[in-house]
């Protein structure tokens, strides 16, 4: 009788164990895959193991735009802004939205399409003083692919950030020395140049 019970017990637990072990397959599976999606989203450090050389300048500057340049000379930040704008006829037409910030001189510009539409004052105390950027609006055009925006940029390394899918699907953002921009599906949307300081 007792070693009837003692089977019965043990077939009891064998069964209970699979289910056991099973749970706990299933639950180190998932931290597996959240890992996983996790290290996908998680920023990467890339080194550019070499790019082609950029030839010419994508983008060509307009007369309102050369004029500010003999001006004010070429900006020491600048952001500039790719999308598609609905006409009245229900198409869509491309715009440039680009700003161009002079600090040590206190005007910002703002250009749509290449034409100026509006000069701000800017107020900052104690600039200081800046270095020359290494980019030029002329160098970024819409759309341009991520191999293109590094060798124009002449990018020796940047960090890539993917987007939360929810916020925007296929988009990705990266950081570089002095710039940042972001793609979505490889395709150029922002790019912007930030003032570099003397040290």
């Amino acid at each position: 009788m007792n070693q009837s019970k003692k089977k019965r017990g043990w077939a009891f637990w064998g069964s209970g164990g699979v289910w056991l072990v099973f749970v706990i397959i299933i639950i180190v599976g998932a931290f597996l895959y959240a890992g996983w999606l996790g290290y996908k989203e998680a920023p990467m450090i890339v080194e550019v193991q070499e790019s082609s050389p950029q030839l010419e300048d994508p983008y060509t500057l307009s007369s309102a735009q050369e004029e500010q340049l003999f001006t004010y000379g070429y900006p020491e930040a600048f952001t500039i802004l790719f999308y598609e704008e609905e006409t009245t006829s229900g198409g869509a037409t491309p715009v440039r939205l680009e700003t161009w910030e002079y600090y040590t001189q206190g005007i910002g510009l703002t250009f749509i399409n290449g034409e100026l539409t509006a000069e701000d004052v800017i107020e900052i105390d104690n600039v200081g003083s800046l270095d020359p950027l290494p980019y030029y609006p002329e160098q970024f055009s819409a759309f341009m692919s991520l191999e293109e925006v590094i060798a124009a940029a002449g990018i020796d390394s940047y960090v890539e950030i993917p987007l939360d899918k929810d916020f925007l699907e296929g988009g990705v953002s990266y950081f570089a020395n002095s710039l940042t921009f972001g793609l979505k599906n490889d395709e150029l949307l922002y790019i912007e140049a930030l003032a570099l300081t003397t040290d």
